[in-house]
């Protein structure tokens, strides 16, 4: 399961956004000699606050995924596909259907990884699993959280990084598929040595979550594309629980 050892060692969330307008300069009528700069600073700040806008409603969020991993060259060296499932505050569930049915389980405590193969179920602990990683900005609202990480709105940020964008747009008259609909927003951590370098989220024109993209240390891009997305459903009160089978071997790393 890559995305589990790569970057969403768990991550919980939830997806159903508003977004919020952008700030107008008020100097935006005078002479252009007397326009104020618009510092770096207030840039960032204006994407932060666009940004946690738009996740700020998130409740559900449940999705087909499809995951692409590339490596420095481009080559393909993983692809996966499945349904992730995840609700605020702090529970995801996220199980492949291909190429091999697996199943991680985050509680809002620890991290559940289920491995049916061997028959071995691995428990972490979910604050440290999510630590110093940009994916806990889906469910934190915490200001001291946001401030660890710079944020930036990028127009292709997405087709920069994995050429998927262009599938996530909506068809015009035409049937083209228009892209200018979609947000992207660039995470990167302040503080450099983890294993993500930086986190980019794709918004669609019903500013649902439509495409997370991650690149690590070793340069691997991981793309996931979400379909069939819903933001509101019944939720079974079992989806986040794990029942171990008594012959699997737990290991506890809590």
């Amino acid at each position: 399961m890559y995305l589990v050892r790569s970057v969403l060692l768990v991550a919980a969330g939830a997806t159903s956004f508003v977004l919020n307008a952008q700030i107008q300069a008020s100097a935006e009528a005078a002479p252009e000699s007397l326009a104020a700069p618009v510092s770096t600073s207030d840039i960032d700040t204006n994407d932060t606050s666009a940004l946690k806008a738009l996740l700020s409603d998130m409740r559900q969020f449940r999705a087909n995924f499809a995951q692409t991993v590339v490596d420095a060259q481009q080559n393909v060296v993983h692809e996966a596909q499945g349904v992730l499932t995840m609700t605020r505050p702090d529970k995801l569930r996220w199980e492949t259907t291909f190429p091999d049915e697996t199943l991680l389980i985050a509680d809002g405590e620890a991290v559940w990884n289920v491995d049916t193969f061997v028959e071995q179920v691995t428990v972490l602990s979910q604050a440290n699993a999510i630590k110093d990683n940009p994916v806990m900005l889906l469910t934190s609202n915490d200001d001291s959280t946001w401030s660890m990480f710079s944020i930036s709105q990028l127009d292709n940020a997405l087709s920069k990084l994995s050429g998927q964008k262009n599938k996530l747009g909506q068809k015009n008259r035409s049937g083209q598929e228009n892209t200018s609909s979609l947000r992207s927003f660039q995470i990167t951590p302040k503080q450099q040595g983890g294993q993500i370098l930086t986190l980019t989220l794709t918004f669609n024109s019903h500013n649902e979550l439509a495409a997370l993209t991650m690149l690590d240390a070793q340069q691997q891009i991981s793309t996931l594309t979400f379909s069939d997305i819903e933001t509101t459903f019944p939720l079974a009160a079992d989806t986040f629980e794990v029942e171990v089978p008594d012959s699997f071997i737990i290991d506890d790393q809590r």
